[in-house]
């Protein structure tokens, strides 16, 4: 999975339109779409933005990237993200729940 393609995933999870996040972002919502096809390469200060409007950690993102290296496709690399994964999971549970909490 690509940057790209992480981002619409979460986007949609969330439930937010293109439209809706460009507005929040001060973007256009051609810039969202065209970072959500991987024609565009969006900068770390943009997903700090993105990750901060979509209430999750900038590193989601990353999370199923896939890569090449053949050092990263290993079986601790695979057990790593499998890690990380779950811990992305906790932490959104406890945000949902203290969100709940909150209101």
């Amino acid at each position: 999975m690509t940057l790209g393609n992480a981002i619409k995933l979460i986007r949609t999870a969330k439930g937010v339109k293109q439209l809706t996040l460009a507005k929040q972002l001060e973007v256009s919502p051609n810039y969202i779409s065209l970072v959500e096809k991987d024609r565009r390469e969006p900068s770390v200060g943009f997903l700090r933005k993105l990750a901060k409007e979509l209430g999750v950690p900038v590193g989601l993102f990353f999370l199923w990237q896939d890569t090449d290296d053949p050092i990263l496709k290993t079986q601790n690399m695979i057990e790593l993200r499998d890690l990380l994964t779950r811990i992305q999971a906790m932490y959104l549970r406890n945000l949902d729940a203290e969100n709940e909490n909150a209101a």
